[in-house]
């Protein structure tokens, strides 16, 4: 039986990430994954990135984050796609509009300003667009897109090179703890011995936690995306409506991806495709874009965010959790872009001891001493 300095648990590209940090540092790592390197929320989503948050923790994370994102092709050698596409923001109301004031000035204190650019020249960067009704646009120039797909394979390729094991099809069914330590992750009747385990898990993590006596605030949350046939590339910017209630993005061949804002469903639901959601995304996408009524819906899905109740992740330990078990779950929709620097920061913690301060207002422990991270741009 092989003993591991840290086993991570979910092949998701959270753990894969750390598990990639953590052998760069040396460590001896396993990963386990209960379905498919990937089969989680890291390739069920609308694959963009952005530094603008409500937060201003989270801003900050993700100033970072987007260095790590923007180099990870250069890193894993596996091009990920990511481009400076910049979000737009569709504004109709007098209190969206002060919102974005108000945030914007918290943005340029932090390096990270938008812009507000009018109707006019967001009806140039959605060409054809039906804007009626908007009063206001604003773009974040940093923010983008990349593809998802590529990142997780560009991890699963160095780990691969890196003599990592990655264990798929094996379910985490209970954990050893003896003396205040977990000391095996068991999967049937056999077990992985290790010195630190690192939960990764998305919206599972929280059952898998309370295997090991450990409660998460993490709650899964259904929604839905679609993607429709290619028709010819126009959309450069991410573009969220909530006038319209969606957001959307075209791929480089054409395709437009999106879903709606407002359509969710709490608790593991099944992993199905509805026709409501077919319907509204369809009747607010036309709204948005009519000349488009007419092009095919290619491919629907659906996945889970994982909610926390400031719907901000949970990195690192607590002194109140068996010694040696981490976590790094409960991002709220924001995993994929988070996955990079997530990696690196969960690395330093396991391997070295230390607690980088972009992680530490992350604590677990902070729920209890009511220091909430509360982050409201939750698309």
């Amino acid at each position: 039986m092989t003993v591991y300095d840290a086993v991570i648990i979910g092949g998701g590209a959270v753990g894969l990430s750390t598990a990639y940090n953590l052998r760069k540092k040396g460590l001896r790592v396993a990963v386990l994954e209960k379905n498919y390197v990937g089969s989680g929320s890291s390739t069920r989503n609308g694959g963009g990135y952005r530094v603008h948050f409500g937060s201003e923790h989270n801003v900050r994370y993700m100033v970072e984050g987007r260095k790590r994102l923007l180099n990870l092709g250069k890193e894993l050698r596996w091009n990920p796609t990511a481009l400076e596409t910049g979000y737009l923001w569709l504004l109709a109301t007098e209190a969206q509009i002060d919102e974005f004031k108000r945030l914007n000035q918290t943005w340029s204190s932090l390096g990270v300003a938008g812009r507000f650019i009018g109707v006019k020249a967001a009806s140039e960067l959605l060409p054809g667009a039906n804007l009626e009704g908007l009063t206001e646009a604003f773009i974040g120039p940093q923010d983008g897109t990349f593809h998802h797909d590529l990142v997780v394979l560009g991890y699963q390729a160095r780990l691969r090179e890196l003599g990592v094991e990655v264990f798929e099809q094996s379910p985490v069914e209970g954990f050893t703890v003896d003396s205040s330590r977990v000391k095996a992750a068991w999967i049937g009747s056999k077990q992985f011995e290790a010195e630190k385990f690192v939960l990764c898990a998305g919206a599972w993590s929280s059952p898998i936690a309370q295997l090991a006596g450990v409660s998460l605030p993490i709650r899964p949350e259904r929604r839905e995306l679609g993607v429709t046939e290619p028709i010819k590339y126009f959309i450069k910017p991410f573009t969220i409506s909530p006038y319209h209630g969606i957001y959307l993005a075209q791929g480089l061949r054409g395709e437009i991806r999106g879903t709606v804002l407002d359509l969710k469903t709490d608790g593991f639901a099944p992993l199905l495709s509805t026709l409501e959601w077919t319907r509204t995304y369809a009747s607010r996408i036309i709204k948005l874009l009519p000349f488009i009524s007419n092009i095919r819906l290619n491919r629907q899905w659906s996945g889970y965010y994982e909610m926390t109740p400031d719907h901000s992740q949970i990195m690192g330990s607590s002194s109140k959790w068996p010694e040696g078990f981490y976590v790094a779950a409960g991002f709220s929709g924001h995993g994929m872009m988070m996955s990079p620097l997530t990696g690196e920061l969960m690395a330093e913690n396991v391997a070295d001891g230390r607690v980088p301060p972009l992680m530490r207002p992350y604590s677990p422990d902070r729920f209890e001493r009511n220091e909430l991270i509360h982050e409201a741009m939750v698309f």
